[in-house]
């Protein structure tokens, strides 16, 4: 890794929940010599990506990180942030890969990728997306957002799953509390026959849920062993997606979304 990569990279350790670091944090977080992270905490800071507080002596994030961060939302259209990853998922899957937003209670098409050559494919409308309660997508969102979020979301019919019962409440959380321990929601056959998914959502800079990211698969392609990989696949791609759109996953999440032998190597 190049110095100017090192460098940058200490701007990683910085989140909602560490918002400043002394130099000693750093290098304890870091595992380099002290001499070498308190030149890049300097460079950094010279250059507008820091700031140090007068009275501290810690370290925050800086304004040109702002100006940038600013300077991209206003030029990069978000298809563009997230098109580059979503295409090299979709290859890897095989599959459709699609990634939506929310807007009230509508998941809304931002960009969604098919590269594959199988000769059964899953249909996909980017203008009909099914109801919040009906997809893998909505429930990833749900199980990683607020409860008022979703005691609106279970009170609103346009959320229910088309023809069918009321949400219950109970069984519905219970659902949820399996998705944020799994890391992913899935889906098998109970929207369409025949079409399974696999989802998870994307965060903020301030790590909320905001967007989700979904494989779809003819379920006659496999049971539990092709889930199985193909959630593997969406939850090494969520921080990546997450960072395109300027976010990040929170810590408990990117625990389970990233294997032991991986955090212990990092």
């Amino acid at each position: 890794m190049s110095t100017i990569a090192k460098a940058l990279k200490l701007l990683e350790l910085f989140s909602e929940t560490r918002p400043q670091l002394g130099l000693s944090d750093a290098q304890r977080l870091t595992g380099r010599d002290k001499a070498t992270v308190h030149r890049h905490l300097v460079a950094l800071e010279a250059a507008g990506f820091l700031e140090q507080d007068a009275d501290s002596r810690a370290y925050r994030l800086g304004p040109a990180l702002t100006r940038l961060a600013g300077m991209r939302a206003r030029t990069v259209p978000e298809v563009e942030m997230i098109r580059a990853e979503t295409d090299r998922l979709s290859r890897a899957a095989g599959e459709l890969v699609h990634i939506s937003r929310l807007h009230g209670f509508d998941l809304v098409d931002v960009y969604h990728a098919e590269h594959h050559d199988h000769p059964v494919r899953v249909s996909f409308d980017a203008y009909g997306l099914p109801p919040l309660l009906a997809t893998s997508s909505g429930m990833a969102y749900l199980a990683f957002s607020s409860r008022h979020l979703l005691d609106m979301a279970v009170a609103d019919q346009r959320t229910w799953v088309p023809g069918g019962q009321p949400p219950d409440p109970d069984s519905l959380r219970s659902d949820l509390a399996a998705i944020a321990q799994r890391g992913y929601a899935r889906n098998r056959d109970s929207l369409r026959l025949g079409v399974s998914s696999v989802a998870i959502p994307l965060f903020d800079a301030a790590g909320r849920a905001v967007a989700t990211c979904s494989i779809a698969y003819p379920t006659s392609r496999g049971g539990k062993q092709v889930e199985a990989r193909l959630a593997r696949l969406l939850m090494q791609s969520g921080a990546a997606l997450s960072a395109a759109i300027g976010g990040t996953v929170p810590a408990d999440l990117h625990a389970i979304w990233t294997p032991s032998h991986e955090r212990a190597a990092s």
